[in-house]
């Protein structure tokens, strides 16, 4: 059984890792559905998304806790609760109670519960084999080879092929490989466009940033990267350190007009709104903006 899924790829520092936490949660379905089953060796028949923020009980307090000293010489956690009602699900919140005192005190916990009421109480106190949390399947994507994720019909999972094991391949070979591949299996310039962004982004986490946009600059790609946000702010650091400050203004520009010339060419071809913000990666505010502009300009033309 599955009980929890870990991405482990030596990401940077949490305040640098939010950027790569983005792409992967906004591809979880695409990307990692498919390739799980593939992992794993499990089929998905189907699925629905649900929310990720969980409701927390870390205030609620215990009724009596202690630690206690045992005749072995061992250490432990004594937790007891005082209950006038039979609740049938007193187990998964006494399950709740485990999960937060172990990460705390690190101890055995001992779990008592005194029932206080008249009528027998008809409650589980144990919880099912299947319930119970006993460890979780580890994926490092950097000991897995490059062409298993390359090999995918799903453009997500090639992107993601930038993380795994290159099995001392030039880099740029196999950044040109994916590079292909994407190209291969992208729906249209904008799906493409989209890609090519998040593997801007991804490639940060192997270092190979700067020969990212090298490589992508070097291939048959309509893609424009220095008005790539993504790019501009990989500049940042440079311009801070000595950088004429119009570059960095001209470079805003750039990114607004990609975006405008983004959105005009959807909005032609009569995409709506939210589809163009998930291609360009573009909030839908920003795209309806956009639109409303176009949409004015448009009717100008008309009256004339």
């Amino acid at each position: 059984m599955i009980n929890l899924f870990v991405l482990s790829c030596n990401m940077h520092p949490k305040k640098d890792a939010n950027k790569y936490d983005k792409i992967l949660k906004e591809n979880l379905e695409a990307l990692f559905l498919p390739f799980l089953e593939q992992l794993l060796n499990i089929r998905i028949l189907a699925s629905e998304r649900l929310p990720g923020k969980m409701q927390s009980t870390l205030e609620r307090e215990v009724d009596f806790l202690c630690k206690i000293l045992m005749g072995d010489g061992q250490k432990g956690i004594l937790h007891l609760e005082f209950e006038s009602e039979a609740r049938k699900n007193l187990i998964y919140r006494q399950s709740e109670y485990h999960g937060f005192l172990l990460k705390k005190y690190r101890l055995p916990i001992y779990h008592v519960v005194v029932y206080l009421g008249e009528r027998r109480p008809n409650i589980p106190t144990q919880l099912k084999p299947e319930e119970v949390f006993t460890g979780f399947e580890l994926i490092d994507l950097g000991r897995l080879d490059y062409r298993q994720m390359l090999s995918s019909q799903v453009p997500e999972a090639i992107v993601l092929a930038i993380l795994g094991n290159f099995n001392e391949e030039p880099p740029e070979e196999v950044l040109r490989s994916i590079l292909e591949r994407l190209q291969q299996v992208a729906r249209g310039e904008l799906s493409l466009e989209k890609y090519l962004r998040q593997l801007n982004v991804l490639s940060g986490l192997r270092k190979l940033h700067e020969l990212t946009v090298k490589t992508i600059e070097a291939m048959p790609i309509t893609y424009d990267i220095e008005t790539d946000f993504l790019f501009k702010k990989g500049k940042e650091k440079g311009l801070e350190e000595g950088l004429e400050k119009g570059l960095e203004k001209g470079r805003e520009e750039g990114v607004e007009n990609k975006e405008r010339i983004v959105v005009t060419r959807a909005w032609k071809k009569g995409l709506p709104p939210e589809e163009i913000a998930e291609l360009a990666d573009m909030p839908v505010e920003h795209v309806k903006e956009i639109i409303a502009e176009l949409e004015n300009k448009a009717e100008g033309g008309n009256a004339c």
